[in-house]
């Protein structure tokens, strides 16, 4: 075998035996961030919301109106080509970003973001939060019965594998168990209407319908991002952005009770505990001769007898509530439409 060959088969060898193994490690706190201050909660959840919502204008005025919008959304001007546009998007570090289309910055005014509306010119606009730049819902945490104890804090992985996890074990002598769970709720809805979305003080320019869709999507993150999918989650959502104004249908998954279902049955059915019962409260008179009750005055007119006021349920908004068990990832969406056609 040649001198040279020879070396070269050492050398490979070399460099294939002094080749250190990678290997990617991750570790998840519960609570944590993801980057971008995305957070999620101490069972490992992430709520985001994509919104998708087709609004008509009109400008009633005799001049063109230029109309500001909230950069936070994507939106698209649909007339001509379509060339009136800004969308979002996030980056590898989590950081939002905006791209706007060189026709919509030609026609933009003061350097603010927005469109022009011609004279008694109708127009329709998509607004939307997609995804790739979803809006962050804080979700609640898990209250355990047990407090922290027993509970997962760190988890760290390598390769997508579990290799390491960190529990709360900080009990006492006293119990051996300490509770059960039940699906708690971890969002609180936000509520919107016309007056709220669209709070524009020129009287010309009128919104006169809307319609689209709303994304709900939950992550259990730690889940999510490995391969091991070793963690399940138990617990309950509401309808996470409520039109009060508006028509809402078409859930999918249907929800699976109503808020006050939830409130008044299910909540002390499921975990099992009795539900507190309301004290009579028994008021006794002391006995003397001294004055007696009667219902008339001294001057002899009779008093009306006092009527006791009838305790009514609270009759609020009745909204939607999911239970959900799931591993790493569910998407709950519901359409939106309201329409008023002589404007606001």
């Amino acid at each position: 075998m040649p001198m040279r060959r020879l070396l070269s088969i050492l050398l490979l060898f070399t460099l294939l035996i002094s080749v250190p193994s990678f290997s990617i490690a991750q570790d998840y706190t519960l609570p944590g961030t993801l980057s971008g201050g995305r957070s999620y909660n101490n069972i490992g959840l992430m709520g985001e919301i994509a919104i998708n919502l087709n609004v008509t204008l009109v400008n009633t005025a005799p001049y063109p109106k230029y109309v500001l919008v909230n950069p936070r959304y994507d939106f698209r001007v649909f007339r001509g080509n379509g060339s009136e546009y800004l969308y979002n998007y996030r980056t590898s570090t989590g950081e939002l970003q905006s791209v706007v289309s060189r026709e919509l910055l030609s026609k933009s005014v003061n350097y603010f973001v927005g469109f022009w509306l011609a004279p008694y010119e109708t127009v329709v606009v998509n607004f939307k939060i997609t995804m790739n730049s979803s809006y962050p819902v804080p979700l609640l945490d898990f209250n355990s019965p047990c407090g922290d104890m027993g509970r997962l804090t760190k988890l760290t992985y390598e390769n997508g594998t579990l290799v390491s996890a960190v529990l709360n074990n900080n009990g006492g002598l006293d119990k051996l168990v300490c509770g059960s769970i039940y699906p708690q709720l971890i969002n609180r809805p936000i509520f919107l209407s016309v007056r709220s979305m669209f709070p524009i003080l020129d009287r010309n320019i009128k919104v006169l319908r809307y319609n689209g869709v709303v994304d709900f999507r939950i992550t259990n993150v730690p889940n999510f991002y490995s391969d091991d999918k070793l963690f399940h989650v138990f617990f309950a959502v509401v309808q996470p952005v409520v039109f009060l104004d508006g028509k809402t249908y078409d859930y999918k998954p249907n929800y699976t009770m109503t808020y006050r279902e939830y409130l008044r049955r299910f909540v002390w059915d499921y975990s099992g505990i009795n539900k507190p019962q309301k004290k009579t409260i028994n008021v006794t008179m002391p006995e003397n001769n001294l004055f007696k009750l009667t219902d008339t005055l001294l001057s002899g007119l009779k008093v009306v007898s006092f009527r006791g006021v009838d305790e009514r349920p609270y009759n609020g908004p009745n909204f939607p509530v999911w239970v959900v068990f799931m591993g790493d990832r569910i998407d709950i969406t519901y359409r939106v439409s309201w329409n008023n056609n002589s404007g606001r």
